[in-house]
């Protein structure tokens, strides 16, 4: 696997926990600062950008 591809399939991954927890954030009312700093470090797990 190319680097390019597993950079995209490391993003997908992380896009999709982020999303799935998201919405478990909005449905528990988790505070918004707690819920982005788990954001935040999902990215950092995958190690990937959340940038476009």
């Amino acid at each position: 696997m190319d680097k390019a591809s597993s950079n995209n399939a490391k993003l997908s991954q992380a896009r999709g926990l982020a999303s799935q927890l998201g919405m478990f954030a909005e449905e528990n009312d988790i505070p918004k600062d707690l819920w982005d700093s788990l954001e935040r470090t999902i990215y950092e797990f995958y190690e990937v950008s959340s940038k476009k």
